[in-house]
């Protein structure tokens, strides 16, 4: 991996605006789970919390991390600066790393932040600061997952948010609840099976639309597969189009 490359667009990726805007999208289940659960007794408020973070984030959150993911290189494509990016001689699979690289770690620091409020929130009403650390694997699992697929797409695809969002809502939100055999594919419902694993979830939180059975070691190795298959698609597009 090139530190140098690794640092330049993790740094672009998460500036300004854009850090600030993307953070507050990612932490509105967080601070819906919260307001939700105020002035409910110490059961029903963990089942609140637990409903709500299964299903607010799976749109803001989701959003928040497309556009982060997406950005990692259009910003640089879009700028005309990929050129002086390839001037610095490496290999296609170095930078295919590096970009992965940076794509995970602006996706996790995002979504961290986004977990915080649900986790304040309920430690402060039901006096447990355990509560919620389940959900931090939720978040953290959507956030390679999204990270791992989005960044070759604002390589390679100019209407990358287009195609971003109508995975969201369209195939994730409604093909994958729909047809129980295309839910493997919904990255929401991966990282669901790793939530459900870790935790005794509310029915309510875990219905018929997650059709994924509860495993966190299956949810890792998936995303470990997906980190692999983003990698190898990025090399392919950088090669193929004679970048390096």
């Amino acid at each position: 991996m090139n530190i140098a490359l690794f640092g330049h667009l993790l740094s672009r990726t998460l500036r300004g605006k854009r850090f600030l805007g993307m953070s507050a999208l990612a932490s509105v289940g967080g601070i819906a789970a919260w307001v939700s659960m105020a002035g409910l007794n110490t059961d029903d408020s963990v089942g609140v919390y637990q409903v709500v973070t299964s299903s607010v984030p799976a749109a803001t959150l989701s959003i928040a991390l497309l556009i982060l993911a997406t950005a990692t290189l259009r910003d640089e494509r879009d700028g005309g600066t990929l050129p002086y990016v390839f001037a610095t001689p490496m290999s296609a699979v170095t930078f295919a790393a590096s970009s992965i690289a940076a794509s995970l770690v602006a996706a996790l620091t995002v979504a961290m932040i986004g977990w915080l409020p649900g986790w304040i929130g309920s430690w402060v009403i039901t006096g447990s600061a355990t509560v919620a650390l389940p959900a931090l694997a939720l978040y953290a699992a959507a956030a390679v997952g999204y990270g791992a697929v989005f960044a070759p797409l604002g390589y390679l695809f100019d209407r990358t948010l287009i195609i971003g969002l109508a995975y969201i809502f369209v195939w994730e939100g409604i093909l994958a609840t729909a047809v129980s055999g295309i839910a493997a594919s919904s990255i929401w419902r991966i990282a669901m099976s790793a939530y459900a694993d870790l935790d005794q979830l509310h029915p309510d939180a875990l219905d018929d639309r997650n059709l994924l059975e509860p495993g966190r070691w299956g949810a890792a190795a998936t995303l470990l597969i997906l980190t692999g298959l983003g990698a190898m698609v990025l090399t392919w597009a950088v090669r193929s189009r004679d970048a390096v």
